[in-house]
């Protein structure tokens, strides 16, 4: 039997099950749980994109009734947005390995999109597909 397994894979026994114990060691780490150390950068990135815009709408919803904002505001709305960009940036720079990274990717990408009154993105919109497939990636039904 050695013979014909020598003669098939062209490598020797002791080989072959060395290199299949090493597959089955690895598929731990391949079917880990969400948010896997593997994705660990970018679902820090997006944490702090999410709070950073999360902190803009607050700031928003606060001087929403003012027609000028003090400049003080103003400068922190600035540096809210440029934060958010950042997050958005680098995030769009990270590869996602699992599922949780790509779920964490769109709901950042959530952060970009012009939503209707039904806070949806309408066919027609260019960021329509963008949206259904980040709905697709979440769970949402349309």
């Amino acid at each position: 039997m050695s013979q014909i397994q020598t003669a098939l894979t062209g490598l020797p026994r002791r080989r072959v099950l060395t290199g299949v114990l090493a597959l089955a060691g690895s598929a731990p780490h391949a079917l880990a749980a969400p948010g896997a150390p593997d994705d660990a950068e970018l679902l820090q990135v997006v944490t702090a994109g999410l709070a950073t815009n999360a902190a803009l709408c607050h700031l928003c919803n606060v001087w929403r009734h003012e027609v000028e904002m003090p400049g003080h505001v103003e400068a922190q709305e600035s540096v809210l947005e440029d934060a958010l960009l950042n997050a958005q940036d680098n995030a769009g720079r990270l590869h996602a390995k699992t599922l949780a990274g790509l779920q964490a990717k769109a709901r950042l990408a959530f952060t970009t999109m012009a939503f209707n009154r039904d806070g949806k993105v309408s066919p027609g919109n260019p960021g329509f597909l963008t949206w259904s497939l980040c709905c697709d990636l979440l769970g949402i039904a349309e």
